[in-house]
């Protein structure tokens, strides 16, 4: 089923978490910086690392990141690219040491915002101090407009094995209304470009929900993206949070395509990369036959992250850069989003942490209930966590007679039917959640 019932839509619309941790983080608070030194004391010997860089050249309207818009002003990438390893210097030195290197994101903001050579000595300078593993996921986020040819030759020279290009849409009125000056022709240049280059995994990052979409331009879009055949297609709902990012209220003078609407752009979509030979990964991704996140979403072990689905999530993640997220040794932690407080930070010798949170036996029985079902639509739970849950389950009572979730014993299942609400049913289990409070801080699940 590609589509719920529009009534099913609206009974079940709300606002809640994306569930890319649990906690999320606007939950997290100040923490005691001797708690994070000793939770990265505990990590084990293979490692994650996240790596924020917050520049942009402009404004996309529809952004929700935390980004600087810098213009021409690339040079701001060498400092930049200095402390991030002068912060991964910090964290080294206070694990125990003999750590590699077995996932690496770099995202944003524009990672390729950053001058070629500085983007190099980035990722050098990681695997310098830490040595890949042989099987190392190492991606990289890319804006097809900031980038020609030899800068993709010198993301190759530099390790990268998977490549994720911001494409959002591919309809020209569209992207003038969000303010992403972008062509069809940049996209294909890059797809063929890597391709030249070798069997790497290709990402296309797709958003619907955005001012001027309907079924027809977006199904154009579609049909390109198929076409294009990437290892894998990342579909997000358009957040819609104006009073977090302000910039987003430009876009309300174009009109946004309302929840029927964004119901059957996300059918569309479905449809058409399923036809295309694509199967669908948890809540939006979509891949093909043999990727490694539909192998483990099959052996039900597929698991979530700040860097989205993954099959690494058991890996401690170490951030680096501002505003970014990590968690290792039970503890989460994220750096100042204020570029100055961070970089001075770090050249103080001290980790640049302003939030965080330890995890409590409760909050590990929570997240790993929420993560299962948000992975792999399905549950067993051990007979301390139906103890502790007894409330919770009760209030699926109204989703299991709607045919969203199946409860048998202590298995819990959500149905295909039910994938299309899997955050409803996830938000049920969430201690942390005021429903008062969600409405400023989430965006719409349909």
């Amino acid at each position: 089923m590609h589509t719920p019932p529009p009534e099913l839509v609206a009974r079940y619309r709300t606002r809640a978490p994306r569930y890319t941790s649990y906690p999320t983080a606007p939950h997290f608070h100040p923490i005691d910086a001797g708690e994070v030194m000793a939770a990265l004391g505990r990590c084990a010997e293979e490692v994650a690392v996240y790596v924020h860089v917050p520049f942009c050249r402009t404004l996309c309207h529809y952004c929700g990141c935390h980004v600087e818009i810098k213009g021409s002003r690339r040079d701001l990438g060498t400092p930049y690219v200095d402390t991030l390893l002068a912060e991964l210097d910090l964290r080294l030195a206070a694990m125990p040491g003999g750590h590699r290197l077995d996932q690496l994101s770099v995202g944003g903001g524009t990672p390729t915002f950053l001058w070629p050579a500085d983007m190099q000595r980035l990722a050098q300078g990681i695997s310098a101090r830490l040595p890949r593993t042989a099987g190392a996921d190492v991606s990289v986020e890319i804006d097809p407009r900031t980038v020609d040819d030899a800068y993709l030759g010198v993301l190759v020279d530099a390790g990268f094995n998977r490549f994720s290009f911001g494409v959002q849409d591919l309809d020209p009125e569209v992207l003038e209304a969000v303010n992403r000056h972008q062509t069809e022709a940049q996209v294909r240049a890059c797809v063929e470009g890597v391709r030249r280059r070798g069997a790497f995994d290709l990402n296309l990052d797709l958003m619907y929900g955005l001012p001027l979409q309907t079924p027809e331009r977006f199904q154009r879009t579609l049909d390109l993206v198929a076409e294009l055949a990437p290892s894998r297609v990342a579909l997000f709902l358009y957040a819609h949070v104006p009073w977090m990012k302000p910039a987003q209220k430009l876009l309300d003078r174009h009109g946004l395509p309302d929840g029927d609407v964004r119901t059957e752009l996300f059918g569309r979509a479905v449809s058409t990369l399923e036809a295309a030979g694509y199967r669908r990964i948890g809540m939006d991704h979509f891949a093909r036959p043999g990727d490694e996140l539909l192998q483990a979403q099959d052996a039900g072990t597929l698991q979530r992250n700040f860097m989205g689905y993954t099959t690494r999530a058991g890996l401690d993640l170490l951030p680096l850069g501002v505003s970014s997220i990590g968690l290792f040794g039970d503890v989460y932690a994220q750096t100042f989003k204020d570029r100055d407080v961070w970089s001075q930070r770090v050249a103080a010798g001290q980790l640049p942490t302003e939030r965080g949170h330890r995890l409590t036996e409760e909050d590990r029985q929570r997240r790993r209930v929420i993560m299962e079902l948000f992975c792999n639509f399905q549950v067993t739970l051990d007979a301390a966590e139906q103890a502790a849950l007894a409330p919770e389950l009760t209030r699926l009572a109204p989703l299991q007679e709607d045919g969203l979730v199946e409860l048998a014993g202590p298995h819990l299942r959500i149905t295909e039917l039910g994938r299309h609400f899997v955050r409803n049913v996830c938000a049920t289990f969430d201690a942390f959640l005021e429903p008062e409070a969600a409405d400023r801080r989430y965006s719409v699940t349909a």
